[in-house]
């Protein structure tokens, strides 16, 4: 009975030490691929970037390009594993670009500048594997314009003068560019000889329009319009421009300068490009002026009456009056007259000359009617009296 007792405890404990060795023993874990912990990595760096901690995000996408480095030695599908390391990158650029963004947004131009140098040297390393839509000339590009602002925001003058060069080279017609060079010369360094020669420099080697152009601009707002007429002429010989013509044609008026023919060959070329009527209207006005300043009156009259048939204007329909009066042309005296009077129906002068035309042509009745309208007008009333005189 003892010896049952005591295999019955043998078994117990027997059992007892394998539930105890069954309880230590732990269950095998599979270890991660290199593929996998690559995706993981990725992963959480894309809620690093979410949480705004960029740091983190750019350390987390490095290791998670550490791993599909190790994933590629044995990987079946290399083409694939490159195409998320090309991804990553972009994305580490990309936060790059975002974090300089809104550091120089909180005046924090030094980093702000470090983070836009770090994008353009990341992007730049992508260009061999880009495909065209990606378009990362354009980004960087892009990113030479931001730093060229931040430079000059952190007083990097120099830099920032290097980045606008170099975003200039991809858009030589952004003159936008040459005025911000033109103001770091000028403003920033002080040095506004320096500032003005550069424009020419880059104006002349290139045979720039715009840099003509803005050049034209910058010495008229100084006032020397002798050197404002050379470079608008300069851009004037790149091509026909509605602007340059308009401004060598009202520079050309100015009475420092006074080259009436000039303004009138700047002017028809103007109205040659067909602008809008109230423009065709005043450039009409303006070679009718040079005209007379000429004096010039029939090609006065001439312009001017082009300008009446666009927009009435009472002083210039008088001018052509009297014109018409003084070269006793009786009948257009009295059309004139009576366009006037059309708008004006009161007007003296009006009513003097549409009364001498009708004199002129035997309506003695009519004549009489214009002139006692007038005979106690202070200008006209003493030769309307004289008229009046004859007539009785």
């Amino acid at each position: 009975m003892k010896l049952i007792k005591f295999l019955a405890i043998l078994t117990v404990i027997a059992l007892l030490a394998a539930c105890g060795s069954n309880k230590a023993a732990k269950p095998q874990v599979m270890e991660k691929t290199p593929l996998e912990l690559a995706i993981e990595s990725a992963l959480s760096a894309e809620y690093s970037f979410q949480d705004k901690d960029y740091d983190d995000a750019i350390a987390k996408y490095g290791e998670s390009i550490y791993f599909y480095n190790q994933a590629l030695v044995t990987s079946a599908t290399p083409d694939s594993i490159a195409k998320e390391v090309y991804k990553i990158r972009t994305n580490i650029a990309n936060i790059h670009t975002i974090s300089a963004m809104e550091l120089s947004g909180l005046n924090d131009f030094d980093d702000a500048l470090l983070n836009y140098e770090t994008a353009i040297d990341l992007y730049k390393a992508l260009e061999s594997e880009a495909a065209p839509s990606d378009s990362i000339d354009y980004i960087v590009n892009t990113l030479y314009l931001n730093s060229a602002i931040v430079s000059r925001q952190a007083g990097e003058y120099e830099k920032a003068l290097n980045y606008f060069d170099l975003y200039l080279e991809a858009n030589p017609e952004d003159d936008e560019i040459l005025l911000q060079k033109f103001a770091i010369y000028r403003d920033d360094l002080r040095n506004e000889t320096q500032a003005f020669e550069v424009l020419k420099e880059y104006a002349e080697s290139k045979n720039d329009f715009g840099a003509y152009h803005r050049l034209g601009d910058l010495y008229r707002d100084k006032n020397d319009f002798q050197n404002a007429i050379i470079w608008y002429e300069k851009a004037n010989l790149v091509k026909t421009d509605v602007d340059v013509l308009q401004k060598l044609g009202s520079i050309y008026r100015n009475p420092q300068i006074q080259q009436w023919e000039n303004s009138n060959i700047a002017l028809e070329r103007f109205i040659a490009t067909n602008p809008q009527l109230d423009e065709i209207a005043t450039a009409y006005k303006l070679i009718g002026d040079n005209y007379k300043n000429m004096r010039n009156r029939a090609k006065s009259v001439e312009y001017f009456e082009r300008y009446i048939e666009l927009e009435y204007a009472e002083d210039i329909a008088l001018y052509i009056c009297s014109y018409y009066y003084d070269m006793k042309n009786d009948a257009k005296t009295l059309a004139w007259a009576n366009t006037i009077l059309q708008n004006n129906a009161n007007h003296s002068g009006a009513l003097l000359f549409r009364g001498i035309a009708r004199y002129n042509q035997k309506d003695m009745r009519g004549a009489k009617a214009d002139f006692e309208r007038i005979q106690n007008d202070p200008q006209y009333g003493k030769t309307a009296q004289q008229y009046l005189n004859i007539i009785k």
